[in-house]
């Protein structure tokens, strides 16, 4: 069939070409070894035999049932768990058995029916050790064709159905067989147990598979006899007959080619389900943290603006200071700048310590004092908010994030996550746990104070902040004391007098105004370097996490595009694969 080789290879490559594509997806991914494994040998098995794989509970009668198909006693046949390893049946000459790797022995038998497939004998669905069920459960995404063993005695028990859900899930096509029917005497109880094992696969499982009632006890009987009356009996009582018939109608050279091809497409769909699952879950933790993220900015920008706002109402108070200050010395200009205090204001010094103790008085120490209290205000707020970050980031290590099932097709997504989120949380909590408010309270003033000195136009040196109100005020003083030469020497004490007095008081005012303003800029441009240095460090405290998040986000909307790709190309395929072949001309 010229026409069905040429499709079969046609369909063979763009199925190769999909499977290394996948495995390609894995590998980037970071899948676990085992799927990618699972894709590289379903890429070798497209030129391998048919593989038919035999499943069941121990006790439901596999061994006698693949002894029956192939008409030979070639599995060990027993009440308990005989099959304990996988056996691989393949056609050979002559009888030959060898060991394959740990669990697996691989037997040659010359039969006519193994020269186009390969069987797989399991071990029982309940096997007692585990290690061979898992082997077992590692063929079925392998299989071309699932005969699924039950025994009537008890059919489909609780291990089945959950063997035949896994069966199910990789897409495999199922024949159901119920052996052991020859227990069955009256008609009636076969048709009770064809119901419950219809209606029960059907309704968990929403499975409609062909259903056969055989005895492989009677079927090996007819088989082991000369051909006759009695054989084709006991093959007829065995309900073998109609069994083989299907199988032979469908695995055909067309029926095998088509479900060697789909059998592949069944194994990508159920990897591609599990990593589309993973990959949504990501996405809605990674949004939950972008949530979390975007909630920390948030709070930053409030903190930001709270901090603003408390400042200008602390500001205010340490300009009402200097405007306090002001107003004393409109006052002394005012009582003292008069003919009558000639003889006082001739002498220069005495002038001075009285404007310096009855003008600027405890200006000084009161301006210090202002800001010292606002330098402690700005680091405990500081220090709470970082405590509000570190609660916030903690918030997320909860154990119904911890626990919640993410990442179980591997790579280390949950793992990195956590670590990264621990690593974020722990950092922050050392900043917190290692404030010292002392130290960070000297460097803040000390930065604010080295501003002041560099901008001022006096110099202040190491003094504290207040010093510049002094200084100002003091320098603003000290022309008081020129009054008296001119008074001297233009003998227009009636008319000078009064005009010194308002141009020192407008003279004072406009250095204070000025110190006041440019005290007020100073610090106000201190605080905001500050504090936005602050908030700089809360960002970077988190500024690894935000990152893996934006990454992990990107890679998984990449990761979900692939997979939506890989889906429109298996459906395609499929759809190649169940259109009727076409006649040769």
């Amino acid at each position: 069939m010229q026409i069905l080789d040429e499709r079969w290879k046609r369909l063979a490559d763009r199925e190769r070409a999909l499977l290394r594509d996948v495995a390609e997806f894995l590998g980037g991914f970071g899948a676990p070894p085992e799927d990618v494994d699972l894709v590289r040998r379903k890429l070798a098995d497209v030129e391998e035999l048919f593989l038919l794989v035999i499943v069941g509970e121990f006790n439901s009668g596999k061994s006698a049932f693949v002894n029956a198909l192939l008409g030979a006693a070639v599995s060990a046949e027993g009440v308990t768990p005989t099959t304990a390893r996988i056996t691989v049946l393949r056609h050979a000459e002559e009888p030959v058995e060898r060991e394959r790797r740990e669990g697996v022995v691989e037997k040659g038998y010359p039969s006519d029916f193994l020269r186009e497939v390969a069987i797989v004998d399991t071990p029982g669905t309940n096997a007692i050790i585990r290690h061979h069920e898992a082997l077992s459960r590692g063929f079925v995404p392998r299989s071309d064709l699932v005969l699924f063993v039950t025994s009537a005695e008890r059919p489909i028990t609780e291990s089945e159905r959950e063997y035949l859900e896994l069966i199910r899930d990789w897409g495999k096509k199922i024949v159901l067989i119920v052996n052991k029917v020859d227990l069955l005497r009256e008609e009636r109880a076969r048709e009770e147990v064809r119901l419950f094992v219809e209606e029960g696969i059907r309704s968990t499982l929403g499975l409609r598979p062909p259903i056969f009632f055989v005895s492989a006890y009677l079927a090996g009987k007819a088989k082991a006899s000369a051909p006759g009356i009695e054989a084709d009996a006991l093959l007829d009582a065995s309900g073998f007959g109609e069994l083989e018939r299907y199988v032979r109608d469908l695995l055909d050279e067309e029926g095998r080619v088509r479900l060697k091809l789909e059998s592949p497409l069944g194994v990508v769909e159920e990897l591609v389900r599990r990593y589309e699952r993973a990959v949504d879950e990501r996405v809605a933790l990674l949004e939950d943290d972008f949530r979390m993220t975007e909630d920390v900015e948030a709070q930053l920008g409030a903190y930001k603006e709270d901090m603003g706002r408390d400042f200008e109402a602390r500001m205010a108070e340490i300009e009402n200071i200097i405007l306090t200050m002001n107003e004393r010395g409109d006052e002394w200009f005012e009582e003292n700048i008069r003919l009558t205090n000639i003889g006082e204001l001739v002498r220069r010094e005495k002038v001075q310590e009285r404007f310096k103790r009855e003008v600027v008085a405890d200006t000084e120490d009161l301006v210090d004092g202002r800001v010292g209290e606002l330098v402690d205000w700005m680091v405990d707020r500081s220090l709470k908010q970082w405590r509000r970050v570190v609660e916030y980031v903690n918030s997320r290590r909860q154990a119904e994030y911890d626990e919640r099932i993410v990442g179980e097709v591997g790579d280390g997504f949950e793992y990195n996550r956590s670590e990264l989120l621990r690593s974020v949380g722990d950092n922050a909590t050392g900043v917190v746990q290692r404030y010292d408010r002392e130290r960070e309270s000297q460097e803040l003033a000390l930065s604010l104070q080295g501003a002041v000195a560099q901008t001022a136009a006096v110099e202040v040196g190491a003094l504290g902040v207040g010093a510049a109100a002094v200084a100002v005020a003091t320098t603003a003083a000290a022309d008081v004391t020129g009054i008296t030469a001119a008074l001297l020497i233009a003998g227009l004490g009636l008319f000078i007098l009064p005009n010194r007095r308002r141009r020192s008081r407008a003279e004072f005012r406009e250095k204070t105004d000025d110190l006041r303003e440019r005290l007020g800029e100073v610090v106000r441009r201190q605080f905001s370097t500050e504090l936005d240095r602050s908030v700089e460090r809360m960002r970077e405290a988190i500024a690894p996490y935000t990152r893996f998040v934006r990454v992990e986000h990107a890679r998984m909307k990449e990761a979900k595009g692939e997979l939506a790709r890989i889906t429109e190309e298996v459906d395609s395929v499929r759809d190649e694969i169940g259109a009727p072949a076409l006649d040769p001309p």
